[in-house]
């Protein structure tokens, strides 16, 4: 059986370090990679294991809480760098 909310944390934890190595480097950041909290791989990991545990018991609890996760992730500044809306704007000229 998949586990929806295990992908919207991975997708969220994919987002969270292409800021760090991609977006913040890209928008005058430091050079890319250099910036990238490590950090983020093992807390994507414990957090899509604890919401695919979750989404057994409560399932749409759990997706809820998982796109909030990914909702925030685009908008909080997670990391060493700031939040990926914020970057992409940069990058993009607005």
């Amino acid at each position: 059986m998949e586990s929806r909310a295990a992908g919207l944390v991975i997708a969220a934890g994919g987002i969270a370090v292409a800021n760090d190595a991609l977006f913040a480097p890209l928008a005058g950041g430091e050079p890319p990679w250099k910036t990238l909290n490590w950090r983020l791989f093992p807390a994507t990991a414990i957090l899509a294991l604890a919401l695919a545990g979750l989404e057994k018991l409560a399932p749409s609890f759990a997706v809820g809480l998982a796109g909030l996760t990914v909702a925030a992730v685009i908008i909080v500044p997670y990391g060493n760098a700031k939040p990926p809306l914020d970057n992409v704007l940069k990058v993009m000229g607005y």
